[in-house]
């Protein structure tokens, strides 16, 4: 059931990975085109709320991160849609709780303000952060 409600959320996600399309502003002098961008304390923020589900916060490394803007995302697939331009952060993560492995993380930021985190480091141990990342295009 619980692969079935990621796979559902995936596709209600699947969508926003076409936002980092630019927007075009036209007048009568200026034409312009826009390009999403992620704030530049996106990556620090979603860090840090990684970090804060952790039991221990020292000893965490970052690595594969990335960060887009999308449009719009849903949190599953029975919750409504959340208008942007969100920022996702992806990557990797190592604690000492993972024992020298790596964990896929997902963070969705609005505003400054953290959404939701997704974690497939034990004891979910689940894939919803990587299927969640590769919706948006920010995992390989």
């Amino acid at each position: 059931m619980r692969a079935l409600m990621v796979a559902l959320a995936i596709v209600g996600v699947a969508g926003a990975a076409s936002a980092g399309v630019g927007t075009t502003i036209s007048g009568e002098d200026v034409r312009q085109t826009l390009t999403p961008t992620v704030p530049a304390g996106a990556r620090k923020q979603a860090e840090e709320a990684i970090k804060l589900d952790l039991r221990e916060q020292t000893g965490v490394a970052f690595r594969a991160e990335r960060a887009v803007e999308v449009a719009s995302l849903r949190h599953g697939p029975f919750t409504p849609v959340i208008e942007g331009p969100i920022s996702v952060v992806c990557g990797q993560y190592s604690s000492p709780e993972l024992n020298g492995g790596y964990a896929w993380f997902f963070v969705a930021i609005k505003r400054s303000r953290v959404l939701w985190t997704a974690s497939d480091a034990p004891p979910s141990a689940t894939t919803e952060a990587h299927d969640s990342c590769q919706a948006v295009g920010a995992a390989d």
